[in-house]
């Protein structure tokens, strides 16, 4: 009796010191950011909010980061929703398949999709030769430009397209378990019914209610992951700035006293706008997922799928569509890898190489080599793993138990609070670190281990988002045997609760890895100061190149083909333990 009494004291103080201490790491590098700007600007944080609409830029910025983020909410539900629609209703062959390969693009570095993107828009691309041109904007795309007044929108066009593509498999992943399992008696009642007559009134009354709440989360979280984009906005769109962008490119010279003043102002005001429209969307999101999650499969997959037979011809179509959206940008970045653009007597032509894969393993006097870059991102994701799995992973328990046992509003806070750094953004958390350190400790940016610091508080959400459904799915029965069989607490967490939720954790594990691998924000910011380039830092330096070297762009494209290859091998790892009632959406 005392050794169980032991282990819940025990249980409950480690709970306490995570949920203390990683709440401490995500707020604090943001006061402390907060605190140097006031202390550089003068400011309050009521004057930085007042101010916003003051500074160079701002406004504009804010106007086109809404504007972009809910254009590719809605074509993200646009294009999303008819494949997730066709993917659950029929009996596809090899669906596990479909399903992840339409999964890949959210796994996906964003510099990796910026350059699959870049590769499809460039001058003699893909869509280039089939007469849209939204790189250069000649063409059709210059012509409606002119006729419309909007500078730019191939540029904006590429943006939402990419950010449709990146979020897609969020829609997959949230839309799609919920209709495979639908007994399909619901919709054939309905129809023998005067309110279910027509399509529109089986939408009304059946569709909107059952997916509603899954379209709205995966819309909510496409605006969000839209709202922080940074290496898609940076390339994709270099004549306009988002929030985010604008942080960025003034983050290197705020905080200094009396020096860039003016950057230091924007930055604080930006941060504080940018904040508030994240919290509110995170609310948002986590009470629609709570919605969604708490519907309740009715029939097997299987039996579903089965009932409604084989796909039709435009189920194929638009899945074949889909598809080819999926895996375009990942072909075009790996042929762009062996192609080499010539000039001979004022005529350029194109000739198979592998010149751009042999310099990006090699690297150059002002690159890091691929294979050094690729060492400290793995190193890197090995560190954030073994920090992140277990803070998520005791989050989520955490959150399921206040829910259990009737504190429900605490764990609707502690829930909302998990997901802190996505509110505050990559680029906000390596400002925070970036200032936050010079006031706190400056010789920490000679430390190797630094952008570990960031990785972990940007990969701890994603743990707990995946970990929390799972434990929503344990049949408690198991845990109620163990106490019968009088097992030791240690022994009943093993039997009742470890071993239904090793797939989950490899899933999340696997997903720490590839979002460490891959990310760019906070590291891009961070590298400035110190030498720790990563594979995604060392992708964008390439490419920011003059192209005046022909080896220069096919060697920022082998790179950008070494880090996509190592986020596959990772989402392969989660397809292979993933459940088939996953319903996590990641």
């Amino acid at each position: 009796m005392n050794s169980q009494a032991s282990f819940l004291s025990a249980d409950k103080t480690l709970r306490l010191s995570v949920v203390l201490v990683y709440l401490a790491a995500c707020i604090l590098p943001f006061v402390y950011a907060l605190e140097r700007l006031q202390y550089v600007t003068g400011w309050s944080v009521f004057t930085a909010l007042s101010e916003f609409s003051s500074q160079s830029g701002a406004m504009k910025s804010l106007k086109f980061t809404m504007l972009e983020s809910v254009a590719s909410a809605l074509l993200t539900v646009l294009i999303g929703l008819p494949i997730a629609w066709c993917l659950s209703k029929y009996s596809w062959r090899r669906v596990r398949i479909l399903r992840a390969l339409l999964a890949v693009p959210f796994v996906t570095p964003a510099i990796v999709a910026s350059m699959g993107f870049l590769s499809l828009i460039r001058e003699d691309g893909v869509l280039a030769k089939m007469g849209i041109d939204l790189r250069l904007e000649t063409g059709l795309v210059g012509k409606f430009a002119q006729l419309s007044g909007w500078e730019h929108p191939g540029h904006f066009l590429a943006l939402i397209l990419a950010h449709a593509w990146f979020n897609l498999s969020l829609m997959i992943r949230f839309v799609e378990p919920t209709l495979s399992t639908l007994d399909p008696r619901w919709e054939e009642q309905l129809s023998l019914l005067p309110g279910g007559k027509s399509r529109f009134s089986r939408m009304k009354h059946l569709w909107i209610p059952v997916i509603g709440p899954a379209v709205m989360c995966a819309a909510a979280l496409s605006f969000l992951f839209s709202f922080t984009s940074f290496a898609l906005v940076k390339w994709l769109t270099p004549n306009n700035d988002t929030l985010e962008s604008v942080m960025a490119n003034a983050g290197s010279s705020a905080g200094i006293v009396g020096y860039r003043i003016d950057s230091s102002e924007v930055v604080y005001s930006v941060a504080i706008v940018q904040f508030l429209i994240l919290l509110m969307t995170l609310w948002l999101a986590s009470t629609l997922q709570k919605r969604y999650t708490k519907r309740l499969s009715q029939l097997s997959e299987t039996n579903v799928r089965n009932h409604h037979g084989r796909p039709t011809l435009a189920a194929k179509i638009v899945l074949l569509v889909g598809i080819v959206f999926t895996i375009l940008p990942f072909v075009s970045i790996v042929v762009s890898s062996f192609r080499m653009r010539e000039y001979s007597n004022g005529i350029s032509k194109y000739e198979w190489t592998l010149a751009g894969w042999k310099n990006a393993w090699n690297g150059d006097l002002s690159t890091m080599p691929v294979s050094e870059a690729m060492s400290h991102s793995l190193i890197y994701a090995l560190c954030t793993l073994v920090i992140a799995l277990p803070i998520g992973w005791i989050l989520a328990s955490t959150i399921f138990r206040l829910e259990k046992s009737g504190w429900s509003k605490t764990s609707k806070a502690l829930d909302v609070a998990s997901m802190l750094p996505l509110a505050v953004s990559a680029i906000m958390i390596g400002l925070g670190v970036l200032l936050g350190g010079l006031r706190w400790y400056p010789q920490m940016f000679n430390w190797f281990f630094l952008p570990v610091f960031p990785h972990v508080l940007l990969t701890v959400p994603f743990v707990v988002r995946v970990m929390l459904p799972a434990y929503f799915s344990l049949d408690t029965s198991f845990q109620e045997q163990c106490r019968v069989l009088h097992l030791s607490p240690l022994q009943t967490w093993f039997h009742s609760t470890l071993m239904f939720l090793r797939g989950p954790a490899v899933v999340a594990g696997s997903l720490t890895l590839a979002f460490s691998i891959g990310e760019f924000g906070a590291s891009w910011l961070l590298v400035r100061s110190g030498s720790w380039d990563t594979l995604s830092v060392v992708v964008d330096q390439l490419m920011g190149r003059p192209k005046f070297d022909p080896v220069v762009y096919p060697t920022a494209m082998a790179a950008a083909s070494i880090l996509m290859i190592l986020t596959f091998v990772l989402f392969l790892a989660v397809e292979r333990f993933r459940e088939s009632t996953d319903r996590s959406g990641f």
